[in-house]
């Protein structure tokens, strides 16, 4: 009996210590405040022990720290921590850091450390809710895997702040501003990921940067709803394969999206818009092979996607809208499937290089094409699906490939009565894709919310009545100088004959 009421009260007394000792031993709470040198922080840093929590108040702090244990470091008031101008400001070594809430400015400029505001070597972190500006990347993430960044906002250094500092430099021995150096030395990317895999990025918004967002061999990433506006390329992968991003949106951009030697990514319900420029596109995939593009939106682009040396690709559901070109496809790409999409009002559907389509690539599948606003066929067993297939390209978009100067005449009479002879009467030879299932009614898509067309785009058929008009007016012109040269020489004649002087 008795050793049984020993049992007892040893079981007793092992819980309650093992209740109490844990809640004796809590996570402290340390403050920070007062601005002034960074070495504050850092010394805070050095006193907390893992799973401790530091709150940073309000204040200018000038100086870099590094982080190398699983604390909470929290900004009270957006506080700003700048590093001077001297390499990465934020330094996160410890894995199952939490950061959160500060103002990251001043990085140091050099490329070849890639200086940062804030760079991960480590696992397992949370960044989020800080404003970064003024650096040379926003964030690194060094061969650094399960992390996740979300609510940042990331500003680089506008090129036209760029151009204006460099004015102020001594002029060179050639006489000339520094103004290419000072431009490459001062981009990196808004958020760059080396070796680094299995991150979460979400929510960010990223401007005035050289990338948003590079992959550089770095798999099984996503990437969520993330805002990217003046960059280059807004989201960029090399040599990643496996990565998965959805809800971005990607606007004025050199290109909104380039997956590059890279395979087995996938996007959906992304926009890529008013990426406009000589060598401008949607999305550009180079070497990038079985890949799946779903629900996207193509709007406003110089091109909407372009693929080179690209194979296995599906491109479905998705509406490619008021681009210059819809889709530009070189013929060295083969083997892909566009179907279910939207091609709408774009100045050319199809583009292709070298009078040549590529081999297996196709507009349908299993019995179902894209919806063309240009088909002129009918439904007349209304199955949804019209009666004849619908031929890409025409003899003006030929030209117009041929002579960029014909697009002038885009949309205008002249146009159309040239598509409409060409045929009836077939006699120069034009690269076509035929699409053997084209769709009635467009397919259903659900844009993202919070993307808005631009109340200053032009339609294409409004470019072409303008191009006609322009037409009209050069006529009147030529016309006009016609009559009163012919006038001219009738004076002329006349004063040589005795006439009227």
């Amino acid at each position: 009996m008795k050793s049984k009421k020993n049992r007892r009260c040893f079981w007793l007394s092992l819980f309650l210590f093992l209740w109490i000792i844990p809640l004796s031993a809590h996570a402290a709470t340390l403050e920070v405040q007062g601005g002034g040198s960074a070495e504050s922080i850092q010394s805070a840093l050095a006193r907390a022990a893992p799973g401790d929590t530091i709150h940073v108040y309000s204040g200018t702090y000038v100086g870099k720290i590094v982080i190398d244990k699983a604390v909470s470091l929290i900004g009270i008031g957006m506080p700003i921590l700048d590093g001077g101008g001297e390499g990465d400001v934020v330094s996160i070594k410890g894995d199952g850091v939490t950061f959160k809430g500060f103002q990251v400015m001043g990085s140091g400029k050099r490329l070849q450390d890639s200086d940062a505001g804030i760079k991960l070597y480590s696992a397992g972190n949370v960044i989020e809710d800080n404003k970064l500006t003024n650096n040379l990347f926003g964030m690194y993430l060094l061969k650094s895997p399960h992390n996740t960044l979300r609510n940042n906002t990331i500003i680089g250094r506008p090129a036209k702040n760029k151009l204006q500092a460099s004015k102020k430099d001594e002029a060179g021995e050639a006489g000339t501003y520094d103004i290419l150096p000072s431009f490459e030395g001062e981009s990196g990317d808004g958020i760059h990921l080396f070796a680094a895999s299995h991150n979460l990025i979400e929510n960010n918004e990223i401007t005035d940067t050289r990338d948003g967002i590079y992959f550089n061999y770095a798999h099984d990433n996503r990437l969520l709803y993330n805002h990217i506006d003046g960059v280059r390329y807004a989201i960029h992968y090399m040599y990643s394969d496996d990565n998965y991003f959805e809800g971005n949106i990607a606007t004025n951009n050199v290109a909104g999206a380039a997956p590059m030697y890279s395979k087995r990514i996938t996007f959906r319900e992304n926009v890529f818009a008013y990426n406009r420029g000589h060598r401008s596109f949607g999305v550009l995939f180079s070497n990038c092979n079985d890949c799946l593009a779903e629900g996207n939106v193509f709007f406003g682009n110089t091109r909407g996607a372009l693929f080179d040396v690209s194979y296995h690709n599906i491109f479905r559901n998705n509406l490619v809208a008021a681009n210059d070109i819809g889709i530009d496809l070189i013929s060295s790409s083969g083997f892909n499937t566009f179907t279910e999409n939207n091609f709408m009002d774009n100045m050319e559907q199809i583009a292709f290089r070298a009078g040549r389509i590529g081999e297996g690539n196709v507009f349908y599948e299993e019995g179902t094409g894209n919806y063309w606003n240009d088909y002129r066929g009918f439904d007349l067993d209304q199955n949804g699906i019209g009666d004849t297939p619908y031929l890409t390209g025409d003899i003006f978009t030929y030209l117009m490939n041929k002579a960029p100067a014909v697009r002038l005449f885009l949309n205008s009479p002249a146009a159309k009565a040239l598509e409409f002879a060409e045929n009836m009467f077939p006699v120069i030879e034009i690269p076509k894709a035929e699409d053997a299932y084209p769709l009635i009614k467009p397919v259903a898509i659900e844009i993202n919310g919070q993307f808005h067309i631009e109340k200053n785009q032009v339609s294409n058929k409004i470019f072409g009545a303008y191009s006609l008009l322009m037409l009209l007016i050069a006529g009147m012109i030529t016309a006009r100088a016609f009559g009163v040269s012919s006038q001219g020489i009738k004076r002329v004649e006349n004063y040589l004959r005795g006439g009227q002087k």
